[in-house]
């Protein structure tokens, strides 16, 4: 199962597919297409616009047929899409500004370093006299994962001790519309974009992936087993919905 990212992050990259078009009422509606090992065919609002996955053999006059069937539905999210507030793009340099656990932290350069530091609400990143600002992102977006590994793989194993279950492993996800996912098998797969935010919605998270070794749904008994991990859960929930449009796009 998985806990979903409000439909609010700033552009990114095109995904893969070919960029098709479609009139739906009277709006000419860019889609992104790809065929897929699937039985029927998907529709999906994100970031990116439109999406639409079809099994291999469809036909494409079958696939805008479908389309057309859910115009209201498809029109109705993206112009929510594109109402919605984005998030902030960060320019990577001296002095810019990104959020780590809830709180502001400027990166500070440290040219001829090769050390990263995080003090008193600076984070240090060393860079080769020759490194630009493209090296400066890669060091410093790898740094961010590696800190979220950290604080998730101890978070997970603080409630899988409270919900009696051995931790499960971990891996970050670098998904556009979800939180996390707790799947089959039992792996735990969380956004390492959840560093920015507050520790109390961290957990909250990870409280909802870890009662998925529970119950593989949202039924009531779910929220029965989040509850007992994390009292406070609906206004976590509710807090985390809002915070999609405020993670930086690093």
């Amino acid at each position: 199962m998985q806990l979903d990212l409000p439909l609010a992050l700033a552009p990114m990259p095109v995904p893969a597919g070919t960029l098709r078009y479609i009139q739906l009422g009277g709006e000419i509606v860019g889609y992104r297409f790809r065929r897929a090992h699937r039985r029927s065919i998907g529709l999906a609002i994100d970031d990116d616009g439109l999406r639409v996955a079809a099994p291999r053999h469809t036909p494409v006059a079958e696939v805008e047929a479908f389309i057309r069937d859910k115009a209201h539905w498809v029109l109705q999210k993206l112009f929510a899409w594109r109402a919605a507030p984005k998030s902030p793009v960060v320019s990577w340099g001296d002095g810019a500004t990104i959020a780590l656990l809830g709180a502001p932290v400027t990166i500070e350069l440290l040219p001829g370093s090769h050390g990263i530091d995080l003090q008193d609400g600076r984070l240090g990143i060393g860079l080769a006299p020759a490194g630009g600002m493209a090296a400066l992102r890669i060091r410093g977006i790898a740094w961010v994962k590696d800190r979220a590994r950290a604080l998730f793989r101890e978070r997970l194993a603080l409630y899988a001790a409270g919900l009696g279950v051995p931790t499960p492993a971990l891996a970050l996800s670098n998904a556009r519309t979800q939180w996390g996912v707790c799947r089959a098998d039992g792996q735990v797969r969380l956004n390492w974009r959840l560093i920015h935010l507050p520790l109390r919605l961290i957990d909250y998270v990870v409280a909802h992936e870890l009662a998925h070794l529970r119950e593989m749904n949202h039924s009531a008994r779910f929220w029965i087993v989040v509850g007992g991990l994390y009292p406070d859960y609906v206004a976590a929930r509710r807090e985390l919905r809002d915070c999609g449009h405020r993670l930086p796009i690093l």
